[in-house]
This record gives structure tokens, sequence and C-alpha cells, in this order.
């Protein structure tokens, strides 16, 4: 079923792509133990079993603004090379026909809107024809802050990776090689729409269409942005993954191991959190299973996430 919300004149619907396994992603919060998932009741059954363990989604949003349609973070991607978290390569998933639908097809797309330049979150921009890859969306203007474009195509050449993208993250016996999975992404998902002359590297908080920018919310990238859409006095808001979980909204500073400056990271996320609290901002998760949408509700010291 197409899930589809409205801000304003706005209408946002979120295509998916996987449900991630669970138990997958297990220790990417650290301090989300099973104990203490299990001790923020509200995480049932949506973000969390009744064992404990996290769950998590791999999905995009298409805002659509009535004169623009914007596809916000294009997942992983199917038949892609991915050794950080080989599950996730691959792939051979309906995620077009999802998009089609609810009622796009990649020729309507007028943006791809990405948050950062991580392997989930820019599969689809490109698909594999005749054993080459080429832009999924040919009409549409690829957007990426060029600081973090500049950032990452760094990577793919060497360098220093402390505390980077994935740094010390092993799951399922992943190749930790930060630069190998940088340079597939470029080669595979990246440079292809380069190369095609429809990419856009833009400033930061650059407004990409009248009632959609991005918003700057460094820690789990360099130069990570989140999406604010705005429309006849109403606000949404689409995380990325500057709240990786909804756990992170009822313990604010606890931040992802894959995160670049996770102290960063958590600073911003609490003053978000805290700016938002018990206001009519729609908050869109990311990587939020079930319901993804919701609002910030002040919990005692923490706050809440509450699905609409």
């Amino acid at each position: 079923m197409t899930q589809r919300w409205q801000i304003g004149d706005v209408k946002i619907t979120q295509i998916n792509e996987i449900a991630v396994e669970v138990g997958e992603l297990d220790g990417l919060i650290a301090e989300a133990t099973p104990d203490a998932v299990k001790a923020v009741p509200w995480l049932y059954p949506d973000y969390a079993t009744e064992q404990g363990q996290t769950l998590w989604s791999v999905h995009s949003f298409v805002v659509d603004t009535g004169s623009s349609v914007v596809l916000v973070d294009t997942a992983c991607g199917n038949h892609k090379d991915l050794p950080l978290i080989p599950s996730w390569g691959g792939l051979d998933s309906p995620y077009l026909d999802r998009l089609a639908d609810a009622g796009y097809k990649p020729e309507q797309i007028d943006y791809v809107a990405i948050t950062h330049l991580h392997l989930d979150h820019v599969g689809w921009n490109t698909v594999l024809e005749g054993g080459r890859w080429v832009p999924t969306f040919p009409n549409a203007r690829y957007t990426f802050v060029q600081d973090e474009f500049e950032y990452h195509k760094g990577l793919t050449e060497g360098g220093d990776v402390s505390d980077d993208l994935g740094h010390a993250v092993t799951y399922n016996g992943a190749d930790p090689d930060i630069h190998r999975q940088t340079r597939l992404v470029f080669a595979q998902s990246i440079q292809p729409c380069v190369d095609a002359g429809l990419v856009d590297l833009v400033p930061v908080n650059h407004t990409i269409c009248e009632g959609v920018r991005y918003t700057s919310t460094p820690g789990h990238t360099k130069y990570h942005h989140s999406l604010t859409i705005e429309s006849k006095g109403e606000i949404g808001f689409i995380t990325g993954d500057f709240v990786h979980h909804p756990i992170q909204v009822a313990h604010p500073t606890w931040s992802s191991r894959s995160d670049w400056d996770r102290e960063v990271s958590s600073a911003r996320r609490q003053e978000f959190l805290a700016s938002v609290a018990d206001s009519d901002v729609l908050v869109f998760g990311t990587h939020f299973a079930g319901n993804s949408v919701g609002r910030i509700v002040s919990d005692g010291n923490a706050y809440q996430f509450v699905t609409v």
C-alpha cells in the first residue's frame, strides 16, 4: 500500500526498497542494546522487536509540489556492488514498479535530491542497460551539495578516513575498505550522471525548488543535509541519516557508529529535536521502519516520536 502525506499543497509519497533483515544492523548504535531498546516501549512494534532488536527500512520519498517532482535519496539500487554491506548489493527489487504504482515514471522526476553520498542513498541514480550504468531519471537535475560531493570524491583517491563512514564497521564479514566502496559508488551511481551532464553541485542550504530546500545537518557525514519542505505555513523535514533510528529521539546523544563525527551528530540532533518538539512539524524518517512519519513530542527529559 502506498503511503502518502500532505504538507500544505505538497504531496509526499514513500517508495520502499527493502526492509532490513532483523539483526543486520544490531550494534550500529552501540548503546542500543536489547535491554535499552526494550526500555523505550513506544518503539514496539514499528521500530523494534519484542526481543529488543532495532528495525530499519531503506526507502525514498517523492516530494510533489504541483510544479516540480523531487525524489529524495535513491536507496541501494539494483545490481550494485556493495562490499560494505553485501546483502544490500546485487538486488533485483521492484523499486521502479513501486514508483510507477505511486503515479510517477522516471521521466517525470524533475530533481533527484541526495542528502549524502552513502551507498544506500544514491543507488537508483542509475540503472544497468546493456552492461553500462545510465541515469535512471533522464529529465532530472541531480543535486549534490558541492562540499559533500567533493569530500567523497576525495575518498575515491585515498587519504585519511579516520572516524569516517563505516570505520570499524564489518557487518556480516563485509569488506571495511571505505576507499574501494566509495570508488564503486562513484563509478556505478554518480559518475554516469556527471557524464550525462545532469548533475548540479549546489551550496550549503540550497533551495532546490519552491518550497523544498536543503538544511545543513552535519555529523553523519561531514556535509550531510536534510530536506525541509514548506507550504501554506506547514513544515516537513526529511531526515536522511541525521536521525538514523527513532531510538535517537528517545536518546538524542546516541550516535551511529557510522557517523563521521558522533559528537557533532549528537549536538545537532539535540538542537533540532528541541526546536521542533511539541510543534506541528512532520518528521519523515529515511530509515524508519513501519510508520515512518510523525511528530516530536516532549517526554520527560527526552522526546517521543508519535506517528500520524
